[in-house]
């Protein structure tokens, strides 16, 4: 995987590179997960339940649970968890998914059963606290013990090169037939791909989608195809120039060739997208967007912008990420627009994350999940500083209630929002492609952002 040398052990570190969420998956576990057709495979917790006006929901949590050093998992972890997050001093990114809950309305029942009391109804809060980063270690442990209930344990961890762990052999679920999995950082999708073409590692979720060409005809090889659920985006900063007026970001969406997009970037793989987030059913009724140089070069005159010239920032961490804006590079010259794309080293990339003011991301996300960091005060979740009034009040009626269909509803609305004034440009939806060796057998694309967590069911044939 593609890895920074600024990575921490730490299962709540807010400097995340891909080995964060693939070694968090092996070592520590969610209260579920989530599924396709929108309900739950439980994990920690074996059930969620709420009153009639959705203010007091209550989580039972899973049996003979035993931590790495084999002492019991209970509620006491889960509690010491939720008020590490939810203390405002350690401005944790998963703290913007469960801010409505008030901390002093966490109470423990029994050693299995967590109470949460709010102060306003919440409807999707069995979602949010679902949420795969929301997960759970010791209380009073060491962030470098690495103390949970995964299928494995912590051997070793060398930041920005690789995480070594073994198989846990006081799990409570499946136990993995694997002993132990080496996770190999590499600096870039280049050299990983490069690297499980020589037969350096067996597989890899990190790869360049135009080298599959070669690495279909390479012996021993296999590709895996996730669902469409990867969105590469290059983000615009509103609340500073040039992209603090709307017709800026309108025109730079209106530059892009999406086409184009698709077929060089992500080498024809996915489909069109349309400048919103999230990846259900719930679309907006609005027209796909197109390439329209004359309207862009317009909207640049009528905001005092035209011969505009900025640097496009990128890590390229993502296949395709670096071909994305090199096209909007290529179609801004046209109307007289200079974008310098600069590939930067990943650690030094997301160091001064949401600080950039044109530069890539990338989201795999539903919906619900993405909300909360666009409607975020803080500048490290909600990156692009695009605050909306209208938006912002639909949120808040989208978390009210608990009714699917009216979720729906409202989400469509907020989607024409961001079509209309956002401060992204999402021009494709991609599968995560994933490669690996024909000796090793029982991956699984994990849902929903298609990458290869899961090696509890793997094996290999030597």
């Amino acid at each position: 995987m593609v890895a920074s040398t600024i990575s921490t052990i730490d299962a709540y570190s807010n400097l995340r590179s891909q080995d964060f969420y693939v070694r968090n998956a092996s070592l520590f576990e969610p209260l579920a997960h989530r599924t396709k057709d929108g309900g739950f495979q439980w994990a920690l917790a074996t059930g969620i339940t709420h009153n009639k006006d959705n203010t007091v929901w209550t989580v039972k949590l899973r049996p003979n649970v035993k931590f790495h050093d084999g002492s019991a998992f209970s509620a006491d972890d889960v509690i010491a968890v939720f008020q590490r997050i939810l203390d405002k001093k350690n401005t944790l990114i998963e703290r913007n998914y469960i801010d409505f809950i008030d901390p002093k309305g966490i109470e423990k029942v029994d050693d299995l059963t967590v109470k949460f009391k709010l102060s306003k109804p919440y409807g999707p809060f069995d979602f949010a606290v679902t949420n795969s980063n929301i997960i759970f270690y010791k209380k009073g442990s060491k962030p470098e013990q690495a103390m949970g209930t995964g299928p494995f344990s912590l051997v070793s961890f060398t930041p920005g090169r690789q995480t070594v762990v073994k198989r846990n052999d006081n799990y409570w679920g499946t136990k993995p037939k694997l002993d132990k999995v080496q996770l190999i950082s590499f600096k870039t999708a280049e050299a990983s791909t490069n690297a499980l073409i020589g037969g350096q590692i067996d597989a890899s979720s990190n790869i360049l989608q135009t080298s599959l060409p070669t690495i279909e005809k390479t012996p021993g090889k296999k590709v895996m195809k996730s669902d469409v659920n990867l969105k590469v985006s290059i983000g615009m900063r509103a609340d500073v120039a040039p992209f603090n007026d709307v017709r800026v970001r309108q025109a730079m969406r209106l530059i892009i060739n999406r086409k184009l997009a698709l077929t060089n970037a992500f080498d024809g793989l996915g489909e069109l997208a349309n400048d919103y987030s999230g990846f259900d059913k719930c679309v907006p009724e609005v027209p796909q967007r197109d390439q329209d140089l004359n309207q862009a070069k317009k909207l640049l005159a009528d905001a005092g912008k035209s011969n505009l010239s900025i640097d496009l920032e990128t890590a390229a961490n993502k296949p395709g990420m670096l071909q994305l804006t090199q096209i909007l590079a290529e179609d801004a010259k046209k109307i007289g627009v200079n974008i310098k794309v600069q590939k930067m080293e990943l650690g030094a990339y997301l160091e001064k994350w949401g600080k950039r003011t044109f530069y890539t991301g990338y989201d795999t996300r539903p919906y619900l999940e993405g909300v909360p960091e666009m409607i975020s005060k803080d500048d490290t979740l909600n990156h692009t500083h695009w605050h909306d009034p209208e938006f912002e009040s639909l949120s808040k009626k989208l978390y009210e209630t608990s009714d699917p269909q009216q979720q729906c509803d409202i989400s469509k609305q907020m989607k024409k929002i961001e079509y209309e004034r956002g401060a992204s440009i999402l021009a494709a939806t991609n599968p995560t492609v994933s490669v690996y060796s024909s000796k090793v057998h029982g991956l699984v694309p994990d849902y929903p952002s298609g990458n290869l967590y899961d090696f509890t069911k793997v094996s290999i044939n030597n």
